[in-house]
């Protein structure tokens, strides 16, 4: 489930798309569709603000179609189409789409201010971490004394982290190579190219944390004013980092990573979350469905002879690996054996399968892109048309075909993707209340608290383990995500896809 607030988003629409359809109220003689789109290349209007608001139309109270990112730049036109007493500053049409009130939490002349753009062509768009230890989110960069004033017992964690040696990091979600469509074409590598790799080729926390120049946003009035600590958050939180920087610690110079609404948090509190390296697979060569993924841990083929099954002792095959079948199977001794393409049997009850479709819901036209979610079998497979193209693992709620109204369910019907964010922060209620996750990827909203949502902060895909969402590797998460309708546009967090924008979600049992 998301946290209350906005709709969906998506960039890249037309140049030419009509804004929306008349000005503010009846009374306007301004048609919308009249007014260009702001050019490309023209004045940006820079975010000082948390998610401020895109409006359908240049009123207050009009219908909110997405939200800018904190330090996001927008194109915009050279002057408003219209000044009210709530907005003295004039609503500026915006690139794609939307109108935004300049007011104090927007900037039209900035400059330096904006704030690095999400990485969309990678598993995960940010360097993510999770909380080591509770530690404050700073509304601001603190002093020395805010530090120990805020954090009890620093000295001697800081003592402690100053011992710590450098430790290699693992290989994870962007270092599994894809193609233009997000594909995975083969396994995970660390390349000197890879996101956190030092100039020895290899990735420590210290590389990963290492963003080069530093950072320090740029902030509205208001956040001068505030408490300094804006939230403490949880062991295990996780968020995402778009820089890093240094302040004067207790002990000397302390560095602090940038989250994305430009807070900052000790780095010496965190570490690296790379997200796990499982993806699911193309459909869309020569080898389709049947399909089956290895359910538990364990699992061993077998070779039926003679009426008889033996077990292959010597292969064992990893949790989630995905099987091609050739849909052929036999009962030996009342056990139900599944055929691989290499001649390899495997037992049904080891398995996930997902098979071909013989039946379609109504709504399935031609070419059309939608989305089938099982949650008995905890698997998705994206459609075009009556052909899958990709399948995977998923986690939905944890009562999988319970009522969502009363039990940790995902909600079943046909619905329609209403939000599209590159990053959200989640319900508590997700993971159970334990932590924050401030900053979840690559988002597609589908019914008001019900998602397709990426996750790095834990590997749940084959389980149910969420709440009302259905999770997602990162990987999975992106391929869904830049396939389903148009993106999202430059310097917004999430937007409110068109009708012709957006595509079906089916969640059945």
């Amino acid at each position: 489930m998301l946290l209350a607030g906005g709709a969906a988003a998506c960039k890249g629409a037309s140049p030419e798309i009509a804004l929306s359809k008349t000005l503010g109220s009846e009374s306007d003689e301004i048609a919308i569709e009249s007014i260009p789109v702001p050019a490309e290349n023209g004045p940006k209007l820079v975010a000082l603000g948390v998610d401020v608001p895109v409006l359908e139309r240049p009123k207050k109270d009009a219908t909110v179609i997405g939200a800018l990112r904190f330090g996001g730049a927008v194109a915009r036109a050279d002057k408003p189409v219209k000044s009210t007493p709530e907005c003295a500053g004039g609503y500026y049409p915006v690139r794609p789409r939307g109108f935004v009130c300049a007011d104090a939490t927007v900037s039209l002349d900035q400059q330096g201010a904006t704030m690095p753009e999400p990485q969309l062509e990678r598993a995960l768009p940010y360097r993510f971490a999770t909380v080591k230890s509770a530690t404050p989110l700073y509304a601001r960069l603190p002093s020395a004394a805010e530090q120990s004033e805020n954090e009890p017992g620093l000295d001697k964690h800081l003592s402690k982290a100053a011992k710590l040696s450098p430790s290699s990091l693992r290989a994870g979600s962007n270092d599994v190579p894809v193609d233009e469509r997000g594909v995975p074409t083969g396994r995970a590598v660390i390349a000197k190219s890879g996101v956190g790799v030092g100039p020895d080729g290899k990735r420590t926390p210290a590389s990963y944390f290492d963003f080069g120049a530093p950072l320090t946003p740029k902030t509205g009035d208001d956040r001068a004013a505030v408490a300094i600590t804006a939230m403490v958050l949880r062991r295990g939180s996780g968020l995402a980092l778009v820089g890093a920087t240094t302040a004067e610690g207790p002990s000397g110079p302390r560095s602090f990573g940038v989250t994305t609404d430009g807070h900052y948090v000790p780095l010496d509190r965190l570490e690296p979350a790379l997200g796990s390296t499982f993806h699911g697979v193309d459909l869309t060569k020569e080898k389709g469905l049947p399909l089956g993924f290895v359910l538990r841990h364990e699992v061993s083929p077998f070779s039926l002879k003679k009426g008889k099954a033996e077990r292959v002792e010597d292969e064992e095959v990893e949790r989630r690996t995905a099987l091609h079948l050739t849909g052929r199977f036999r009962t030996v001794d009342n056990v139900r054996y599944e055929e691989a393409e290499d001649g390899l049997w495997f037992r049904d009850k080891d398995l996930i399968k997902v098979v071909k479709r013989t039946k379609f819901p109504d709504f399935v036209a031609e070419g059309a892109k939608w989305i089938d979610v099982s949650l008995a079998l905890q698997t998705m497979t994206l459609y075009e048309g009556k052909k899958p193209i990709y399948t995977t693992l998923i986690s939905s709620g944890r009562d999988m075909l319970g009522d969502p109204a009363t039990t940790e369910s995902t909600v079943q019907g046909t619905f329609t993707v209403v939000r599209k964010a590159t990053s959200w922060k989640l319900d508590p209620q997700e993971v159970e209340g334990a932590y924050d996750v401030l900053d979840a990827p690559y988002v597609l909203e589908f019914a008001p608290g019900f998602a397709i949502t990426g996750s790095y902060w834990s590997d749940p895909a084959g389980e149910a383990r969420s709440f009302h969402n259905v999770t997602a590797s990162p990987i999975d998460a992106r391929r869904v995500f830049t396939w389903a309708g148009a993106e999202v546009p430059t310097g917004f967090r999430w937007f409110a896809p068109k009708p012709d924008e957006t595509i079906t979600v089916h969640v059945r049992k």
